[in-house]
């Protein structure tokens, strides 16, 4: 499970073009209590809202809280939010209970495909072989 289950996603503002001070803001969405992981995120700007994706995977909940390894997007009405789960728990695509690490590290583009690598390829007995390849892609919006 999460050792500590902080996980956030915020943005920062250069304090000048040097980029080397930073103001971070407050976060956008958080995941305390609940994960240690919200990596890789990425926004699809659409309709006039914001779309505010991130990955996630099933060792990183904690302890007595659980979900699959995928992808779990937020989605506000302005860049700053407030962001709300969409299909109330966040989930937008995930990992089936008979191939957990079936895909990993998707990435949401803005025409709704979704891409990602193949994770672990089913094998015969207890043998994990890596997939190491791109995993077919599929559309959510």
């Amino acid at each position: 499970g999460a050792r500590f289950q902080v996980g956030c996603i915020g943005l920062a503002v250069a304090k000048d073009l040097s980029g080397e001070e930073w103001e971070i803001l407050p976060p956008l969405v958080t995941a305390v209590g609940v994960n240690d992981q919200t990596e890789r995120p990425h926004y699809v700007f659409q309709d006039g809202k914001y779309y505010l994706f991130t990955i996630s995977h099933k060792f990183t909940y904690a302890d007595g809280i659980t979900g699959p390894d995928g992808v779990y997007g937020f989605v506000g009405e302005h860049l700053f939010g407030p962001y709300r789960p969409m299909n109330a728990s966040g989930l937008v695509l995930g990992n089936p209970p008979e191939q957990p690490f079936q895909t990993y590290s998707h990435c949401v583009m803005p025409n709704g495909l979704v891409t990602s690598f193949i994770d672990s390829v089913p094998t015969e007995g207890e043998d994990y072989r890596i997939g190491g390849t791109e995993a077919p892609t599929v559309r959510i919006l």
